[in-house]
């Protein structure tokens, strides 16, 4: 994917025929010949009038007049010299395939121009662009896409803005489908980064639309109504699962997953192709997860290398952070806490100690953010199912005011926090099917999110008295119920409910690998307990970390210890040294 290849090559013009490319996109040269073919017309107009005399009679010259005004000149766009530049060098790299000169244009380039000129305007129109930079229909699709992406990021968006930004998707996605199911090399050949945010962006877009689609009906203006009913197919649910599944099929990825010797062609020859796919899984987790179908999204990535020792999604940041965020919040969701708490650990832990992403990014706010959901998700985990974590993240929550207050509030079993850190942290739900707009008495445009919140709150209120009892049982060996049931404030019959609820719902499935929604049934507490008549026996269990664990970590923190008083000591005799230098020549002016 990364071989040059000259812009009027064969699979240049193969590009130029497909339909789904060009359906509103006019191929090179055509503005120019409808230009030449309405000069003449007009020139024959005039001409037969001037020849018939028509000049004396003032009321065959309205016609005239009101032609021109019907067509007035479409006033274009000043493009600026530095981004002409941009443009023009994106433009070459895109016809003869250099990823690598793309990358960097991507990357750094755009990122700079939108910065110093249009941080809050749009980019030139797109047939500024055609017309004074180029018309070639893939370099205007990706323009398109960088276009409208900005518009989404830093400005008001239209709704003219949103179907503009779905028809290029839609250009796009045919023309990687198309190119994948031929088994053709791909017309398009873009770094890995840009295609994780084009994929990302498309997903986005359609979350947006669904949920501004519903606030536009709720407040009952039938004039910003009136588009989304003339347009049912725009960012349709169907539709764009089925992009997704069609990149995932057509790109051979899960047999590249699944064996990667064990075939040929797409994911496991091209690179580009490998990542498509591998890319439309993580889309389609996210999208089940919006949709609220957690065992499904969890069921997508069933082939994922989360057992490898380098995977794919590490050469992504803004990837690995999704697939982790997605997959925790499901194992949340499905009462999987064990799993959800080891999920977060480990990508909270990586993202301590990385310093390589893109801070000029887009992505790199958006990452930060999905940072702090996690922290708030792994305490609502935590205080369901309480456990050991890593150390550098007890200590952050810990010395953090904000974590530690919540953190306080979670373990008192206060629901206002469990539903205020839940409604910062979860994903923005949508829902599936458009909004009836012939009934809408009954319209409720948080619906979705709500049923979400009430099936959170439900299971929360069922384990809220758990970590109560535990804390209770642990100082005991064996315990009367009735002794028990006054320390924890409630009756004894209801004290026996609650300790089979315990026995329930400490059982949890915890996978230890293979797949995600594999697993074993394990007893997820510190406490273990029966009932016999009216006493409770206890098996207090404690967990105790091996000792090479506590050696290791003591280790290193002194390692870190004695480099800190390392580099005090050097600084000290720097200053002393420069301060007898200073004293010296002080003296030696005297």
């Amino acid at each position: 994917s990364s071989g040059s290849r000259e812009p009027g090559s064969r699979k240049g013009v193969e590009l130029l025929r497909k339909p789904a490319l060009l359906a509103k996109m006019p191929p090179k040269g055509e503005k120019a010949e409808k230009a030449e073919k309405a000069e003449k017309a007009e020139k024959a107009e005039d001409k037969k009038a001037e020849e018939s005399g028509s000049d004396s009679d003032g009321s065959e010259r309205a016609p005239a007049a009101e032609k021109e005004k019907k067509a007035p000149e479409k006033k274009m766009d000043v493009i600026l010299d530095s981004v002409d530049f941009f443009l023009g060098k994106l433009k070459d790299s895109i016809g003869t395939r250099n990823v690598q000169e793309i990358h960097k244009l991507y990357e750094e380039t755009y990122n700079q121009v939108k910065k110093d000129h249009y941080k809050s305007k749009r980019f030139p129109s797109v047939d500024s662009v055609a017309e004074q930079i180029s018309n070639e229909p893939l370099f205007l699709i990706l323009y398109k896409e960088l276009y409208y992406r900005h518009v989404y990021c830093e400005l008001q968006v239209q709704y003219d803005d949103r179907k503009g930004s779905w028809e290029n998707y839609c250009k796009l996605l045919d023309l990687i489908c198309s190119d994948l199911q031929d088994g053709d090399e791909l017309s398009v050949a873009l770094p890995v980064v840009w295609i994780w945010d084009i994929l990302d962006e498309f997903v986005y877009h359609y979350q947006t639309y669904c949920t501004t689609r519903s606030k536009v009906v709720r407040s009952g203006n039938d004039t910003l109504m009136q588009p989304y009913k003339d347009n049912p197919e725009v960012f349709q649910t169907t539709k764009v699962l089925m992009y997704l599944h069609q990149l995932v099929r057509w790109s051979k990825v899960e047999d590249y997953l699944a064996n990667k010797e064990g075939g040929t062609g797409a994911a496991f020859t091209d690179e580009t192709t490998r990542y498509i796919g591998y890319f439309s899984l993580m889309q389609l987790l996210r999208m089940h997860s919006l949709l609220g179908d957690y065992h499904l999204a969890m069921k997508t990535i069933q082939c994922i290398d989360l057992g490898v020792e380098v995977p794919l999604f590490y050469k992504i940041p803004a990837c690995h952070v999704t697939l982790y965020y997605y997959m925790g919040f499901a194992y949340l969701m499905m009462r999987r806490y064990a799993d959800a708490i080891r999920s977060f650990s480990e990508i909270l832990v990586f993202l301590s100690k990385i310093s390589g992403v893109n801070s000029k990014s887009y992505q790199f706010e958006a990452m930060v953010k999905k940072q702090d959901q996690m922290y708030a998700l792994l305490l609502i985990s935590l205080a369901l199912s309480p456990r050991q974590i890593d150390d550098s993240l007890e200590k952050r929550i810990r010395t953090e005011q904000q974590w530690a207050e919540k953190q306080a509030r979670l373990q008192r079993g206060e629901e206002l926090c469990f539903e205020e850190l839940f409604n910062y942290a979860c994903p923005k739900f949508v829902a599936a099917a458009p909004p009836d707009f012939e009934s809408m008495d009954n319209f409720n445009a948080q619906e979705a999110h709500q049923r979400q919140v009430k099936l959170f709150l439900q299971e929360m209120r069922q384990q809220q008295f758990l970590p109560r009892i535990d804390s209770y049982m642990k100082l005991y060996t064996a315990i009367k119920t009735e002794k028990l049931a006054q320390l924890c404030d409630m009756a004894p019959d209801a004290l026996r409910d609650q300790l089979m609820c315990v026995m329930h719902k400490t059982s949890q499935k915890v996978r230890t690998k293979g797949p995600p929604l594999d697993g074993e049934s394990q007893h997820c507490s510190e406490v273990e307990f029966y009932l016999d008549g009216d006493m409770v026996h206890i098996n207090a269990q404690r967990t105790e970390r091996e000792h090479s664990d506590v050696f290791l970590e003591q280790i290193i923190k002194f390692q870190e210890l004695l480099k800190k008083m390392k580099a005090n000591t050097v600084a000290e005799a720097e200053a002393k040294t420069l301060a007898v230098e200073a004293d010296a020549k002080e003296a030696k002016k005297r």
